[in-house]
């Protein structure tokens, strides 16, 4: 692990530095603030170590500006310092944690090994691989209980790959991590100590822990036995399910068992019969979801049998009784994990993306070596919420993404004259990286080149030249399907064991799923949590499933939301019914796992991309006015309803035609689309966040009075005073301020109408008393 100790004190900075390089550690020094800033932009650490009261620039402030270019690994201050306001500075500064000098050196390495070991994947005090164990806190290696006898370097290697096991390391990015400036060797040197490395591992006879990568560099060898994936989870949770069902389940049998012998008896009631094939087409619909295939068509024909006996037909009473017999031995001979879901895990054909590599700046790697055009990309992107790192060489790129890996890549086809070069990455990608989105970009415009791109996985083809601006918004359509976000159903069903399936087969696709299982709740649950998709079972008490599909479709609020039926109905007219209704699609009970994921994925990509047009605002992202007029809506019904405020705030861009006038529109849609990235980053994914129409924005908050809206109002002034837009010909850069008012439901307005006309008259009066501020009404004063 490479450490950077910043401290201005040489005797102090040099103990230091020997304790810790005894420790393993790999130790830079540098003795004021601004040297510890340049170190920090040259070289990778893994952890940071930074007195408090330093020349040039004191530690606090260092800490704050590398917090503020995302510097995210860890940083300890030490200071002499012990007093509470300074400790709440340092950590409000970003600091992780605050050592207060004398401090015995045992502490201090304790804290240290308590930040990184929150820092690695892993989280635990003790890095595994398969049986071979590191131990940071006594620096011991062993596999299977016995010590490998590994030399100091030797062990901060495997100790750099058992960190980061997913990470390929260069000769170059290994260098950074284990040796000082001061000290750096040459690339043969890694090559000896990675054969030395695996030279000992081998002598205790475990198996090889390091890879080689072809033209990259070394990880961490993948066990054979990997991490489970997400249909192994899913396969372990229903099986732990069905064990709870388990006994439900055959309850349900042994009613329809007792309906079958009282009709043989002639005391079988209607009432007992209904509630016979009532149980037989739950145990039809759910037995399917815990791999009982056979079973599920068991309980089918009961079902269809025991509404025959309404017919009076006593020649059904023999084939019944051979189904619950064949039924019973089904659900209750011995089964395993292994055999859920039909005895094997079945690839389902959605590639989701992961989605917790967003953040709020994604980072986009541009690989060319046109430096006027990547200039040019870099300028546009300074008004975009986005990172640009640039590779002018297919090797530059490789390290960038050793170092940070990017959130989406733009490729140049061809470098140097040489043709190959961009399809060799994007091939390596394919194979390394397959989840990161790759644009190509070329002056290359042939068909086998659109072939191979597309058969490596190549999310879109563009052909120079092109405008920047179009680039990055090719590039932000990707991002924004690339990585959606995590999706919300509500399932309704009377079945809860149905239920406790859908949701083991969804959780480990990121699907947050909301249950049902009286449809008389149905509006209020809709109303009070809106899903992306919605799930009906046909056959419901009160009211079935395609009545709450019409009630649905008849609804201007909901009317487009996805519904998907699951049923163990097949017949034309039931399944004719539910298209006719409003349905978008069905799937016959048992219902796979793999279908189920792949038709709702697929339906909500759809769906989003058809919403995204229709709702959103095209410059600024945020939603239109028609979406927002509904939102607003079901949120004042929900607020009457549950006697909940809601803040009703309008803002305005101060000066916008003065912007247009003297710097042109594209420069006003520049700001605008700025704002929008603000509003969008600033207020929670819960809050509607729309654009009324020309600089003029409506933000409706939910459960926050007017004071609280005020609030939060004032945080977004302060971001937009601190933005600037760089105006090509102008020394100084455009500075915009935003004017807003605010209302509240029910004391100033029991309709979106009339709280409209009050946040514009306190609108009005932010204008008057100076712009860039945040007002009540004047009756409010």
């Amino acid at each position: 692990m490479r450490l950077l100790l910043v401290e201005d004190d040489e005797l102090l900075a040099q103990d230091l530095r020997t304790a810790l390089s005894e420790q393993n550690y790999v130790v830079d020094i540098a003795n004021d603030g601004e040297e510890g800033w340049d170190y920090a932009q040259s070289f990778t650490y893994d952890l940071m170590l930074l007195d408090v009261s330093l020349p040039k620039l004191d530690g606090i402030d260092l800490c704050r500006r590398l917090r503020n270019e995302r510097y995210n690994n860890p940083i300890l201050l030490l200071t002499a310092k012990d007093a509470s306001e300074h400790k709440v500075m340092g950590l409000d500064a970003g600091a992780d944690d605050y050592v207060v000098k004398p401090c015995t050196i045992p502490e201090l390495f304790a804290r240290i090994r308590a930040l990184l070991r929150r820092r690695s994947d892993s989280g635990a005090p003790i890095l595994c691989w398969g049986e071979l164990q590191l131990e940071p806190s006594s620096r011991e290696v062993t596999y299977r209980d016995k010590s490998l006898n590994l030399s100091p370097t030797e062990y901060r290697l495997l100790e750099l790959f058992m960190r980061n096991p997913k990470r390929v390391f260069s000769k170059s990015a290994i260098l950074e991590h284990l040796w000082s400036f001061d000290d750096p060797p040459n690339e043969d040197t890694i090559r000896a100590h990675i054969k030395g490395l695996r030279r000992r591992i081998k002598a205790a006879k475990a198996e090889d822990v390091i890879e080689t990568v072809y033209g990259v560099g070394y990880r961490l060898k993948p066990l054979p036995e990997n991490k489970p994936q997400k249909q192994e989870q899913t396969l372990a949770a229903v099986a732990q399910a069905w064990e709870r069902f388990k006994k439900p389940t055959l309850e349900r049998l042994g009613a329809v068992e007792d309906a079958i012998a009282a009709w043989k008896g002639e005391t079988l009631t209607e009432d007992a019969r209904a509630l016979a094939e009532q149980q037989a087409h739950k145990l039809a619909g759910s037995l399917g979801m815990y791999g009982f295939t056979e079973a599920s068509h068991f309980a089918r024909d009961l079902e269809l049998g025991l509404e025959k006996l309404k017919e009076r037909d006593r020649t059904q009473v023999g084939d019944l009784q051979t189904l619950t017999t064949r039924l019973r031995q089904e659900l209750e001979q011995p089964r395993n994990e292994s055999q859920s879901l039909e005895g094997e895990v079945t690839q389902t054909s959605i590639a989701l993306r992961p989605g917790n590599r967003l953040e709020s700046s994604p980072l986009l790697l541009v690989v060319d070596d046109d430096r006027v055009l990547t200039k040019a990309i870099q300028s546009e992107a300074s008004h975009r919420n986005l990172r640009i790192k640039v590779a002018d060489t297919i090797a530059h790129a490789r390290m960038a993404i050793e170092r940070e890996v990017p959130n989406i890549i733009l490729l140049d086809l061809t470098f140097s004259n040489e043709s190959s070069e961009g399809i060799s990455l994007l091939k390596e990608l394919k194979e390394h990286h397959p989840t990161i989105p790759v644009l190509v970009f070329t002056l290359r415009d042939g068909f086998s080149d659109r072939v191979n791109v597309a058969r490596l996985g190549g999310k879109a083809f563009l052909v120079k030249p092109m405008k920047p601006a179009q680039i990055l918004e090719a590039v932000a359509d990707v991002l924004k399907y690339s990585c959606p976000p995590e999706a919300t159903v509500l399932a309704v069903d009377d079945d809860p064991m149905l239920l406790s399936g859908l949701e083991q087969f969804l959780a480990p696709w990121g699907v947050k799923l909301q249950t049902l299982e009286d449809p008389r709740e149905f509006w209020e649950t809709l109303e009070a949590s809106p899903p992306d998709l919605l799930i009906l079972d046909v056959d419901m008490p009160h009211i079935n499933g395609i009545e709450l599909c019409k009630v649905v479709r008849n609804d201007s609020t909901w009317h487009q939301l996805p519904i998907l039926f699951l049923s163990a109905k097949r017949d034309r007219e039931t399944v004719h019914r539910i298209y006719e209704a409003g349905a978008d699609d069905y799937i016959s009970k048992p219902v796979t796992e793999p279908e189920l994921v792949t038709r709702i994925f697929n339906r909500l990509e759809r769906t989003r991309l058809l919403r995204s047009l229709a709702e959103t605002d095209p410059l600024t992202g945020v939603a239109n006015r028609s979406r927002a007029e509904r939102e607003l809506d079901r949120y004042l019904r929900l607020a009457q309803r549950y006697d909940r405020p809601l803040c009703l705030a309008l803002l305005d861009l101060d000066g916008f035609k003065a912007i247009n006038d003297r710097y042109g529109h594209s420069t006003g849609d520049r700001v605008l689309q700025r704002i929008g990235q603000l509003l969008r980053m600033t207020f929670k994914s819960e809050d509607i966040v729309s654009r009324w129409g020309g600089a003029e924005f409506v933000i409706g908050m939910y459960g926050f009075d007017r004071n609280e809206g005020i609030q939060r109002l004032e945080e977004l002034l302060e971001i937009v005073r601190n933005e600037v837009f760089p105006i090509a010909g102008q020394e100084k850069p455009l500075q915009v301020t935003i004017s807003a008012g605010v209302a509240e439901y029910p004391k100033q307005g029991s309709d979106l109408q009339a709280l409209y006309q009050t946040a514009d008259a306190a609108l009005t009066r932010a204008k008057i008393q100076g712009r860039d501020r945040a007002a009540l009404s004047f009756e409010d004063s």
